[in-house]
This record gives structure tokens, sequence and C-alpha cells, in this order.
């Protein structure tokens, strides 16, 4: 499987620098110009499969690249992780208004939980779902995937073979693909942040 990861254009969330998870936020004029630059990078590119999270900047990133009549996936599992009451928070606030909890958080993010959210053990697992998903059904194929920046960086990790919590190495720039090929599940990233068009 040839795996295309892309990870959804600027929102305003993204400019404020507040957690943006489940809120469904669309791309600012820079998150377009980003998903029309992955199109152009990913023109020609003939794709068995495409998939995108359930919240809109995804599938607004997904579009140009596929065409307005193209068919694709949408996949709850795909969705980035629930911040819960903390959704479209900074966290300078945080820190100043919820310290205790938020403070329990960032000490022990692998078990504690945000109010009302998700925490890194359930999302953890969703992914993984996903991704044993699209090994299953697409193998030797060449697959569409735009995500979120955790998303995106947990599914690297673990096709790699490393620890979830691993996925903090990995960072996907929008405006830009990344390209994972996985031959009998031995994955091999062959571009990160790629920003060239693909011949």
């Amino acid at each position: 499987m040839e795996l295309y990861l892309v990870r959804h254009g600027e929102t305003q969330a993204n400019r404020d620098g507040v957690y943006c998870g489940s809120s469904d936020v669309a791309l600012t004029p820079q998150g377009h110009q980003q998903a029309q630059a992955v199109a152009h990078q990913l023109q020609g590119i003939a794709f068995d499969a495409a998939y995108a999270s359930r919240l809109r900047r995804t599938q607004q990133t997904l579009r140009p690249i596929i065409g307005a009549q193209g068919p694709f996936h949408v996949h709850a599992g795909l969705d980035e992780i629930n911040f819960g009451e903390w959704e479209l928070c900074h966290h300078r606030d945080l820190a100043r208004q919820q310290s205790a909890a938020y403070r329990a958080w960032c000490d022990d993010w692998r078990s504690a939980v945000p109010p009302g959210g998700e925490g890194f053990v359930g999302f953890s697992a969703r992914v993984e779902a996903v991704l044993a998903e699209l090994l299953a059904r697409h193998e030797g194929q060449r697959v569409l995937v735009v995500a979120h920046q955790g998303v995106l960086s947990l599914l690297c990790a673990r096709l790699l073979g490393m620890a979830a919590e691993s996925m903090w190495h990995f960072s996907f720039s929008q405006g830009s693909h990344s390209l994972i090929a996985v031959r009998q599940g031995f994955a091999v990233i062959r571009s990160l942040n790629d920003r060239s068009a693909v011949n």
C-alpha cells in the first residue's frame, strides 16, 4: 500500500493557538490555499480510496485533491482527539482558570482526561483500529488520508512499529503531503512534509 497522509489546511483555531479537536471549524483563506497547493502536488495521482474525518476542515482540504465529484469515505475514527471543555481554549487561560485539572493532564497526559473529553488510551485505540482497517482493506493500493495532526502522527508511529506515545516525534505541516509505503506489514517513509509535485 502507498499511504498518502495530508493534514488539513489552516483554521482560525490554528492561528489563535487554541486546543481544537472535535470542534468543527472551517478553513481560513490561507487554509484553502494550502489545500489547493496539495492538490497541485498530487495532481495526476489516481487514488484507489480516499478518507477524511467527519470534520469540515479535512473534507475542505480533501475536495480539491480528488475533484468535485470524486468519492471519499468519511471515517469517525479519523476525528481529532476531543478536548471536551477545553475545546477552543488557550493553554494560558487553562493554566489560570483550571490550574489543577490542567496541570494534572500536562503531568500525566497518558492517563488524565480533559473534562468531558477523550483520553489518550481511547484515542490511540480508535486510531489504531482505523489503521488496521486500512491495512486489511487496501493491500497493494494507493490510499489518501486527510486528517489531523494527532491522528496522522499516531498513524505514522504505529505503522513504524513505535509505541503510541512516540507520536510526538512526528509533525505534519499544513500545505504538504507525506508518503508511507507498506509492503507485507513493513512500513517505510518515502517522504515527509513534501511540498514538491509528485511525478
